[in-house]
């Protein structure tokens, strides 16, 4: 790897459940906003014990041409709105000509294979459009999103579960740094199904105790939370080599100095501190720093039992009990694939502002989840280095250091 090459966010786009666009994610954040709510449809679904979500307001999107939009479900329309406004703010007008796309989606639309199964049962398979085919590739994010905004670099779909938006920003953070291409869009983006509340119902890990307050149903840390509530959303960062960013006079977010990625294999579905512990000391050896040198971790933090209490313990054990940790979760719910890339830009807006949102509903931190120092209220911190953690079913385990540029 090139030492040359240092790696920096110059764009940042997001469409979360709070709607359209960073300035107001970071804004509902600081305000203590809940973007979740009931979602009436899960009421009726033998199986599923949890009736909350997070969903996006409806947006316009006929700023994409219909040529593009009739491919697109709501996960590619999310991206392409977060990858215009990740553009917008890198002071680029389209997409460099060599740029890359790094973007994936947990699994493909789940509302167009349902229609098209519906139609394959019904022996129809006749009426089922051939756009639908462009809907629910593994890699249909990553292909609208480039045909729409014409990105001709190289295209790389990579789906890691609930750590895809953060992977995807790992690997084109290292190509950049081995000095393959020289910018990248990247990240992640879902939309919302019941089946994804499903899902976890099944595992007994969606949060159903608090179905008739949603505000308070997602619950990182706390004694009393009970699982996972599913939302969607996208979140794309615009990254590149300092020298192109100084050069053509662009506005630096935060610079990447560290990521690792590791598997978790004692479970497919529970993860385990040591898994988790290797993964971030790994990516404080990519970085070249201590543990001393990081001021935050925003945490992975899902609001499920197992994995809130056996991340927090191996935060505990890698840092120590002075580290500032919190979960967005609280706010947001759980954004899957673009969970990781959507906090890793509020977080770092948060750190220049030299705010910091807390982990909503943490009323009274779980036992098994001290040792650290949990923000627990909106704190003025001065954060100059975090460690943003995605983790994901299937044991995927990502850890990325972001720094405060420095000229």
């Amino acid at each position: 790897m090139s030492e040359s090459k240092r790696v920096v966010i110059t764009g940042a786009g997001a469409l979360s459940p709070y709607g359209v666009g960073v300035d107001l994610l970071v804004k509902s954040l600081l305000e203590g906003k809940s973007a979740l709510s009931v979602y009436p449809a899960l009421k009726g679904i033998n199986g599923i014990n949890s009736h909350i979500a997070g969903v996006a307001p409806d947006i316009d999107f006929t700023f994409i041409p219909r040529q593009y939009r009739r491919s697109m479900t709501k996960m590619s329309l999310f991206a392409t709105m977060a990858a215009t406004e990740a553009l917008k703010t890198a002071k680029l007008e389209s997409s460099p000509k060599d740029a890359a796309l790094y973007l994936g989606s947990t699994i493909s639309s789940m509302e167009a294979w349902i229609g098209w199964a519906q139609k394959y049962l019904e022996n129809h398979l006749e009426q089922v459009k051939t756009t639908a085919v462009f809907q629910v590739m593994n890699n249909s994010p990553l292909a609208n999103v480039a045909q729409a905004l014409g990105i001709k670099g190289a295209g790389f779909g990579v789906c890691n579960a609930c750590a895809t938006g953060l992977v995807n920003i790992g690997l084109a953070y290292t190509a950049i740094k081995a000095g393959l291409i020289e910018s990248a869009l990247c990240g992640g983006t879902d939309e919302y199904h019941p089946m994804m509340t499903g899902c976890f119902s099944m595992m007994n890990a969606a949060s159903s105790q608090f179905n008739d307050e949603p505000a308070k149903s997602s619950r990182p840390f706390d004694k009393d939370r009970g699982g996972i509530v599913c939302s969607e959303g996208s979140g794309i960062i615009y990254i590149e080599t300092l020298d192109n960013a100084l050069a053509r006079g662009a506005d630096i977010l935060a610079e990447i100095i560290g990521f690792a990625c590791n598997t978790e294999t004692k479970s497919i579905s529970h993860p385990s501190s040591d898994s988790i512990i290797d993964c971030m000391e790994a990516a404080l050896k990519s970085a070249k720093i201590a543990p001393k040198d990081v001021d935050m971790v925003n945490a992975h933090a899902t609001s499920t039992l197992a994995g809130d209490e056996e991340e927090a313990k191996s935060i505990a054990k890698v840092f120590g009990p002075s580290i500032k940790v919190n979960s967005l979760k609280g706010h947001l719910g759980h954004t899957m694939a673009a969970s990781g890339s959507l906090e890793l830009i509020a977080i770092s807006k948060m750190m220049l502002e030299g705010k910091m949102a807390p982990t909503l509903n943490l009323d009274n931190v779980d036992p098994a989840c001290q040792g650290v120092d949990h923000i627990r209220t909106q704190a003025a911190l001065n954060i100059n280095t975090f460690v943003k953690n995605s983790f994901a079913l299937g044991g995927t385990n990502a850890s990325m250091i972001i720094r405060r540029y420095i000229k």
